[in-house]
This record gives structure tokens, sequence and C-alpha cells, in this order.
């Protein structure tokens, strides 16, 4: 467990508050600290186990979070959760379909019978939102779009100043939005959404597709040695990560899969700006690491795809907290839960 952010414990005394805010990742997770100026204080953080499951979890949330609130003065008074997948925010409960063993489990309800806090829970498009709104790019906006680019393709919606939810809680589900009549199957069943063509798993799919089948009349090495060599020679262990990273060595085989996924997320973000028209679109989650490699395309797709009589001055850029746009949301959601300063 690490202190950050520069202040120091004494710092929380005469009415400072603290809470706990957790954030859950497919592959990583975190739990922090903050006093109620939303000023991170301590850290506990590790890897996700997918073979452990929910009951796993939930044992590091419980060991972890019990030995933050030790070392909090004074004592944490609320959670907040950044779940990554579904959650029903009016019911408190998650209704993952994705991972086993959370389908429709009361988080929340957990948190109040085994850390003794009050707690609100949300998902990471958003968390993310409300972290970069409150303490990230998104200060001084009221309107915004946080869009998470990982493992699947979410999204948080601020307007007006106050997270959208939609009626079923379904506001931001950029990444099941059907782009592609002709895409291969999505993650939640159905066919040509967003995620399926633009996130990292898609990504590393396209780059198994290509590791097994060289594409022809690339310059230099052919795409299947090219991207195989970084998983060891396999092509069923490529990632977006080594994809990305052989874009930026200059592999072209690598460098188009980048693009295409590029060309498909500007898709999404021009119809995100043609209903909403925000402030701010900001980017987060861990595929915006890849950089240039991604964003360079991207924001040549968004040009050819403009309109020459409809413009638009929502600016669109990436998180000013990292990856760690949930984890304040989820301080953010925390706060909310304590009474009002007089």
């Amino acid at each position: 467990m690490t202190e950050q952010g520069g202040v120091p414990r004494h710092a929380q005394q005469g009415g400072m508050k603290t809470v706990l805010a957790i954030d859950i990742g497919g592959t990583h997770f975190r739990l922090a600290l903050f006093d109620s100026e939303g000023r991170r204080l301590e850290t506990s953080e590790g890897d996700t186990s997918r073979s452990g499951g929910r009951e796993w979890m939930l044992e590091q949330i419980r060991a972890r979070g019990r030995a933050l609130r030790a070392h909090a003065s004074p004592p944490a008074a609320a959670c907040g959760i950044s779940f990554g997948g579904p959650v029903d925010f009016r019911q408190q409960r998650v209704t993952s379909v994705h991972s086993a063993g959370w389908r429709d489990f009361s988080f929340a309800e957990w948190v109040s019978s085994n850390l003794n806090l009050p707690c609100l829970i949300d998902n990471d498009g958003n968390a993310g939102a409300l972290g970069e709104f409150r303490y990230g790019g998104g200060r001084g906006t009221e309107s915004l779009v946080y869009v998470t680019l990982s493992t699947g393709v979410g999204a948080g919606v601020i307007l007006n100043g106050k997270p959208l939810r939609g009626k079923d809680g379904l506001a931001g589900e950029l990444g099941h939005i059907p782009v592609s009549s002709a895409g291969t199957a999505c993650s939640c069943g159905a066919r040509g959404c967003l995620e399926s063509l633009s996130s990292g798993s898609a990504i590393a799919q396209r780059g198994r597709e290509r590791g097994w089948r060289p594409t022809p009349g690339l310059a230099g090495e052919a795409a299947g040695d090219a991207l195989s060599r970084p998983a060891g020679g396999q092509p069923a262990g490529i990632t977006a990560k080594e994809i990305a990273q052989a874009a930026a060595r200059g592999d072209r085989a690598a460098l188009q899969i980048m693009a295409e996924a590029a060309g498909w997320l500007a898709r999404g973000l021009l119809t995100v700006i043609r209903l909403i028209n925000p402030d701010k679109i900001i980017l987060g989650g861990g595929l915006t690491l890849a950089g240039p490699v991604l964003l360079d395309p991207l924001h040549q797709s968004l040009a050819q795809l403009a309109s020459p009589t409809i413009g638009y001055s929502t600016q669109i850029g990436t998180a000013e907290l990292g990856l760690d746009s949930p984890l304040y949301g989820a301080a953010a959601l925390a706060l909310d839960l304590l009474p009002a300063k007089p």
C-alpha cells in the first residue's frame, strides 16, 4: 500500500472525511482512500484472477478494505465502487452476464454487511465519466461523454452536470451499437457491434486471424510472421498490446489492424456527437495507451467522415486521470453519500 497525492495524514483532520473507493476491472483492481476534497491518500491494488471468480475478488476487497480502513484517520465514512460490467444502479446490483458468479449480485449490500459502510456502485463507464467530470478533463464542462476502450467498449454520459443512466440503465452502452451488418459476433450475442470491431478484444482477434493467414501485398515481413513473434510464435496468444507495440515499430500489418479499429471507433464517436453534441468526448481505458497508432487514424477517420455542412466543436481527447478515472468516479459516488457541508 502506498500513500499518493502528496497529502499528509494530518491534512485529514479539522473536518476532513475519508471514503473508500474500489475499481474492479477485468485485468486489474484497485482500492483507495480519498479525502473529502477528492484527493487520493493511499492505494492497494493487484491483478484480477479470472479463475478465482467472485469469491476470490470479494475476499480481496474484504481484506484490503479492512487494512486500508485501519490506516484511515478519521475512519472512512462511505464506499463507492466502479465495476467493469453491467450494473443496475437503481437496485444497486451487478447484472453482469460476462463474468461468472457476478450475475444479479447485491454488491452494495455486501459492502454494507462486510465493511460496515454505506455504498454506491455503478459501471466503469459511468464512474469514469463522473471521475473526469469532477476531478479530470471534464471540469468546467456541462456535458461530456467518457468512452472506455479496453477489453470491451463502454461509455458514460454527463448531461447538465448529472450522470445519464436511462430508463433501463442502458445509457452509454456505446459498445453495443450495431455499426456493421457483416460484423463478427459480439460478447453480448449480437453481431456487428462497435465492441466487436474496435475493442482490445477485437484488435487481438484480428491479429490472431492474420497470424494464421498472412495478409498479401504488405511490405516487409508477412503479417503472420510479424504478429506471431511477440506471443512466442503462437497466434492464439496475440494481444492488443502486442499489436499496438508492433504498430509503433512500423509493422504495416499491425498499423492496418489499428487503423481499421480506429475507423469503426470514429463512426461510433460521430454517432455520439450527432445525438448528444457534448462539450467533450474523453477517451479512457488501457487501449488509449497505444497512443498515436490509434489516435492518429481515429482523427483521420473523423475528418473523412465529416459533413461539409454539419460542423461540430466537441473536443476529443484522452483522460486527464489516465487509467484512474473510474477509481476517482468511485470516490465521487462515495462522497455523494456523505452529508452536505453546512
